[in-house]
């Protein structure tokens, strides 16, 4: 069980960095700008350590057994965790709305990518390391 609960936090983890790498590039190069939403995040290490742990925190869902043998659809259900905190809990408390809408209509729908990268990332490190 052990082995199960840290391969899920670290495939969290890995799956974090890459979202987080990938967001960042997507506003560093202006797409988010493009997209009309006002989420450019900065590449430092304390926005990408708070992200890696928490990436790895809800990892840990992998744990569960469900859709062991489908990685993709079990990456995206356990997205749905982090996309539900952030549009739901994170967003509205940071004045942003339900969704996140305070920063351009199209953020749920760029992040419903980040957080999918995210999940399917962990889920493919979790199979592959368990």
């Amino acid at each position: 069980m052990l082995r199960k609960l840290s391969c899920g936090y670290a495939g969290g983890a890995v799956g974090a960095l890459l979202a987080c790498v990938a967001l960042w590039l997507l506003g560093r190069e202006g797409v988010t700008s493009w997209m009309g939403v006002g989420i450019h995040p900065r590449l430092t290490s304390d926005w990408l350590i708070s992200h890696l742990f928490w990436g790895g925190i809800f990892g840990l869902s992998l744990s569960l057994p469900v859709l062991e043998n489908r990685v993709i659809f079990r990456g995206l259900l356990a997205a749905l965790l982090p996309a539900v905190y952030t549009f739901m809990v994170v967003f509205p408390r940071a004045g942003k709305g339900v969704m996140g809408l305070g920063y351009g209509a199209l953020t749920p729908v760029l992040l419903g990518v980040i957080f999918a990268l995210w999940g399917i990332t962990a889920a493919g490190w979790y199979r592959q390391t368990r």
